[in-house]
Parts: structure tokens; C-alpha cells; sequence
């Protein structure tokens, strides 16, 4: 009771002194004060907009990525209401969409930029991304993973990318002496236009006798980057989950071994094979997660394949197409069953009664298939026809003359990239957990659900995709396929 009475004595004299100034002296600055304060407190509880409290925002992008549309499930032929966003993004945004014939949407580049501008830049040196091999999604991840650490090491300059391609006799062997383009898969027109617009520090070239005093470079080969970031006593699997250690290393490896770049004296580093599963993709924000991959976008002419399978695929389902909607209800079948297939990967009868299972509770009737093995692929389609009078279809059924004729011109992996996004615009995707090829459909469908702010990817799926196969068996890097997927 006493401390209180002191503490009421001494506000009571804290008033009494205030009252005995003459404050009608200052009543000019107070009302001035005073409107000042009103202003700022309603523009700030007020009037302020989400973009302007976004901490990540960019002043030139913000007005698009926050614009969202409510939507409902749409009714499909068969009665059954199809899975749509929750949010649906405006066509301003990354977010794609199963409804229509757009693989891309809008590319947003600010979280390179970001990045790029954090990063110190060093002269003379340059990476080179060519080690790969195999199809899409390890080239893809490859290809991303390289890129993602060349501007790491603040590499100023990057050799455009080429391609593995295996052997057509036998697609077990993935090494040939045929190196292909950035083309021969991807948009290289995009790819050099998004790396200029939004990382210009970093310098394309088109072969290593392209960069400036060439003859000058030292090359170095098989490099792994985990051979410098680990941390001591570290488990080999846990080396990439340190990669705030790989810069300062990697600058003091280069000091060390007398290999500092300038650009009269330009270094080059070219990665190990397998180096695909390295960089955790949400290390540097769900933005840069989500965009990141859109670098490498497929080849324009082979989209325009696709188009005409989804068209065709329309009319097989009883649905006439549509210029510009895309209005049929059908499950995406990936089946692993190929030659390459490991064998612990779960096997067909394994996958077939999974993928059933998922066009079963969701009333699908039609499904489109994609398959390196024909004698499955037939026997697939038999059994979903059998059981539950599923129509099952691929792209060489669809297509006829000179749309079939630009397909079978194109290699194995190359008609790989036709179902690649076929199947990334199904109802519903189902794939073997273990291939490379299904997560990526599965992670880059999963950024629909909420464009740039998705929450990562859990197995074994989402309303868009059900993955098959328990993971029994892990091994090297492969371990980290879900937190290092590019989607």
C-alpha cells in the first residue's frame, strides 16, 4: 500500500508540473503535432495494404502476386466435382492451371533477382552444367542444382547448359557420345532471357572458347561440392544441409590450391555425374522454391505436341475441344515398369492397384498412360478396363499423320517430355514414388496450390497427386529427393 500511495504522489506532481506550464505558448506546434500523429496511426492500422507489409515484397510485382479469384469445383461429364485451387491465381502469377493449355503461366523472376543481388560476384570464374544424364527429372534437377551453385560461388559467367542423351538401342545406357543442346529439352530463348532480365551479373556463353581470355583458363573437372562443406565428424548424407559453410570454404579451396579466378586468369568448374539432389529448395524462401525451376521451361515445339495430345485426348473422352479450355476429367498414369527400373522399386502389380485405387474413389473414367514398357502398358489398360470400365489411352494411340509423324521423329526421352506434360495437367496424377520423373510432376503440380506461398511437398500426396511405393530402401543422395526436387 505504501509504494502505491508513492507512485499516485508522484503522478499527481508530474500533472501539477504540467499544468503550471503555459502551454497555450505552443498550442500552434501541439495541434500540428497532434494532426500528424492522427494521420500516421489510421494510414498505418488503416489504409495500409498487404503488399506494402509484405517484407518480401518487389515494388514492381506485389500488385500481381496478391491477386486471387475465389473458385468452386466445376462439374465434370460423369457427375463428379473436379479438384480446383483453393485460390485460384489471376493469369499474372506463376500458378498454373488444369483448365486450360498453358504449361507455364506468367514467369515471375524477382526471387532470382533477389538472390543474384545478394550474391558476390567474382570475375573469371565459370561453371560449367553439362555432367547429366538420364530423363527430365534428373536432368532438370541437374541442370537447377548447378545453376543454384554457380551463383553460390558467385560464378560471373556460365557455359549454356547441353544435355546427355542416352542411347536409343538401350536406355539403360545413359552416357553416349552425343551431347545435345539446352534445346533439345527446354526454351533456351526463355532460359537466356530470364537468367539476363533478372541475374545480369552472371554472363551466358555459349562454349568455353567463348569466354574471355580463354586460353588462359584453368579447368577444373569432377568437382563435388560436398567435398568441401563438411562439417566435422559429419554423416556423408548430411553434408548438404551445411551449405551456409560452402562459400567460405570454396573461396579459401580456391586460394589454397592456387586456382583464384581474374579475368585474365579465368577458372571453370565442372561438376561430378549424379551431382542432382544437393540444394534444399526452401533454403531460400518458398518464393525462390516455387520459381526457381521455371528457368528451364520444355521446348515449345514439343508443348505444341502435347496441345494436340490433350485435344485429342478431349475427343477420346467424349469431350469436344475447346480453343482455349481445357474441360475433360482424366487421371494421369505414369507406370515404372522399363527395363532401367531398379529392383526394389514397387512393382506393377504394386503401382496398378494403386493407380486404380486412386481412379476408383474419384470417379474417373477415362485415363491417359504413360509408359516405357508396351506389354504393361497394355495389360494396365486391360485390367482398368475390366474392373472398373476405365478407357485408357497414350500419346502414340492419340495422334495421327503429321501430328504422330512430329512425334515419333523426336527420341525416346524427347516423347518422355510429351507425357511430362500431359500428365502435369490430369485431374488427378498417380506415379511410382521412386522415379524422378513423377515427383517432378508431382512437386510442380503441388506450386499450384497456392502459387508462391506453398508449403513444401508431403508424401505421399495431395489433392492433385497420390504417389505409389513405400521408400524401403534409400541410398546416397537420393535420400533427400523431397527436400532438393526443383519443382
Amino acid at each position: 500500500m505504501l509504494q502505491n500511495h508513492r507512485y499516485q504522489k508522484q503522478v499527481t506532481e508530474m500533472i501539477n508540473g504540467i499544468s503550471r506550464i503555459k502551454w497555450w505558448k505552443y498550442r500552434y506546434v501541439l495541434f500540428v503535432a497532434l494532426v500528424v500523429n492522427v494521420f500516421v496511426i489510421n494510414r498505418f492500422f488503416f489504409d495500409q495494404s498487404i503488399s506494402d507489409l509484405n517484407p518480401f515484397g518487389s515494388p514492381t510485382t506485389d500488385e500481381n502476386l496478391e491477386s486471387t479469384t475465389p473458385s468452386t469445383p466445376e462439374k465434370t461429364s460423369n457427375g463428379a466435382k473436379t479438384p480446383v485451387v483453393a485460390a485460384e491465381k489471376t493469369k499474372e502469377t506463376m500458378t498454373l492451371n488444369l483448365h486450360d493449355y498453358d504449361f507455364n503461366g506468367k514467369y515471375v523472376g524477382w526471387p532470382l533477382e533477389r538472390v543474384c543481388k545478394e550474391t558476390k560476384w567474382t570475375p573469371g570464374l565459370v561453371y560449367v552444367c553439362d555432367n547429366n544424364s538420364g530423363g527430365i527429372g534428373n536432368i532438370r534437377n541437374f541442370i537447377l542444382t548447378c545453376v543454384r551453385y554457380a551463383i553460390e560461388s558467385g560464378s560471373s559467367g556460365l557455359i549454356i547448359p547441353r544435355i546427355q542423351r542416352r542411347s536409343e538401342e538401350d536406355h539403360a545406357n545413359l552416357f553416349t557420345t552425343g551431347m545435345q543442346p539446352l534445346s533439345y529439352f527446354f526454351d533456351e530463348a526463355h532460359f537466356r532471357g530470364a537468367m539476363a532480365d533478372n541475374c545480369p551479373q552472371m554472363t551466358i556463353f555459349d562454349t568455353i572458347n567463348d569466354v574471355p581470355n580463354h586460353q588462359n583458363i584453368t579447368k577444373m573437372e569432377e568437382f563435388y561440392p560436398k567435398d568441401l562443406n563438411n562439417p566435422d565428424g559429419c554423416d556423408e548424407r548430411g553434408y548438404n544441409r551445411h551449405l551456409d559453410h560452402f562459400r567460405v570454404r570454396f573461396d579459401k579451396w580456391l586460394v589454397s590450391t592456387r586456382r583464384t579466378p581474374s579475368e585474365a586468369k579465368p577458372v571453370s568448374v565442372r561438376f561430378r555425374w549424379a551431382t542432382f539432389f544437393e540444394w534444399p529448395i526452401y533454403r531460400d524462401g518458398p518464393e525462390f522454391a516455387a520459381t526457381f525451376g521455371d528457368l528451364l521451361r520444355i521446348n515449345p515445339d514439343i508443348e505444341n505436341i502435347a496441345r494436340a495430345v490433350l485435344r485429342e485426348f478431349s475427343k477420346f473422352a467424349g469431350v469436344e475441344p475447346k480453343d482455349s479450355k481445357l474441360d475433360v476429367p482424366y487421371l494421369g498414369v505414369h507406370l515404372r515398369t522399363e527395363s532401367d527400373a531398379l529392383g526394389f522399386w514397387p512393382d506393377f502389380s504394386v503401382q496398378s492397384e494403386g493407380y486404380l485405387k486412386e481412379a476408383e474413389s474419384r470417379k474417373l473414367k477415362h485415363a491417359y498412360l504413360a509408359c516405357g514398357n508396351a506389354t504393361d502398358g497394355h495389360r494396365f489398360g486391360e485390367i482398368a478396363h475390366e474392373r472398373l470400365g476405365i478407357n485408357t489411352t497414350s500419346k502414340l494411340d492419340l495422334l495421327k499423320d503429321q501430328e504422330l509423324q512430329a512425334l515419333t521423329d523426336l527420341t525416346w526421352d524427347q516423347q518422355a517430355l510429351v507425357d511430362y506434360l500431359v500428365l502435369s495437367k490430369s485431374t488427378h496424377f498417380t506415379g511410382c514414388s521412386f522415379s524422378s520423373f513423377t515427383m517432378n510432376i508431382a512437386f510442380k503440380r503441388h506450386t499450384m496450390t497456392d502459387g508462391l506461398h506453398t508449403r513444401q511437398w508431403k508424401s505421399p500426396g495431395d489433392e492433385f497427386t497420390t504417389l505409389v511405393g513405400r521408400f524401403d530402401n534409400w541410398f546416397g543422395d537420393w535420400m533427400f529427393m523431397y527436400e532438393c526436387m526443383w519443382p
